[in-house]
């Protein structure tokens, strides 16, 4: 049976990058150089992730500005030993900028501005014109069975924080999206969409986890970059395969959690 995963050289080159950069340090230090030893401490690695993907989502990505300041709060506290006075103040005022953070956001429409794309034109959609449609509230979306949103968006915008999301999308030119998942969980059912050209998912995962079903015979293009985490294609695939298949590209970061693609 031919499978229709393929993996993308951005996750590993960020992974390389990261592996490459550890690396360098601790040969710095073994050569008797000066390295804070905060460099090396755990919240650094939650540091290095979100800023990584700020870089990737020209410093509009959520899921960045979290990691960031998960693991700035804990670095701040282990090195700068706050009053806990102050201390107490820190988690609220995150999770307000995060909050500000993502309202912001919300609305732009260079909101599907991420990493690979800018070398796309998709302020003509590629030949889809103006019929794309995004999750504003004059798009159509309706409670369908199990507890699933049901719309059809060309489009799927998701932010799960501490929470459950399902999401069902019945598109006929379906072209992408973002879905993130920071200690929670989301499921997108795509098996009654149709693929358009050009497709690209952003998936931004940690401690959670995100569930994607798909026809099998999507190909999917992995550009993902996972940190302590699964990544895996549990579909069956048809013994004959299309000559052009429909392919999907996914791109983002998934640390201490999982993302899973099924046909069912």
């Amino acid at each position: 049976m031919g499978k229709y995963y393929k993996s993308g050289d951005g996750g590993r080159m960020t992974t390389g990058m990261i592996v490459l950069a550890v690396g360098l340090f601790l040969l710095v230090r073994k050569m008797g150089i000066f390295i804070p030893d905060w460099i090396f401490s755990w919240p650094m690695i939650f540091v290095a992730v979100g800023i990584i993907s700020l870089a990737k989502h020209n410093f509009q990505s959520g899921f960045g500005l979290f990691m960031v300041i998960f693991g700035g709060y804990f670095l701040l506290k282990k090195e700068l030993n706050i009053p806990h006075e102050i201390e107490t103040f820190l988690i609220p005022a995150g999770l307000i900028a995060l909050g500000v953070f993502l309202m912001l956001t919300k609305g732009k429409k260079d909101y599907l501005n991420w990493s690979g794309m800018n070398s796309m034109d998709y302020g003509k959609e590629q030949g889809i014109g103006g019929s794309s449609k995004t999750s504003d509230s004059s798009s159509y979306s309706d409670l369908g069975s199990a507890g699933f949103t049901t719309e059809q968006n060309d489009r799927v915008f998701s932010q799960a924080l501490f929470c459950g999301i399902q999401k069902r999308v019945l598109s006929k030119n379906f072209i992408g999206g973002k879905v993130s998942a920071i200690f929670g969980g989301t499921e997108i059912d795509l098996t009654q969409a149709e693929l358009g050209p050009n497709a690209v998912l952003n998936v931004e995962v940690a401690f959670g986890g995100v569930k994607l079903m798909m026809p099998a015979n999507w190909e999917v293009k992995m550009d993902v970059t996972n940190v302590f985490a699964g990544v895996e294609d549990k579909r069956m695939y048809p013994q004959h395969s299309e000559e052009q298949p429909k392919v999907l590209r996914i791109t983002g970061t998934v640390l201490f959690g999982g993302l899973e693609i099924k046909s069912f």
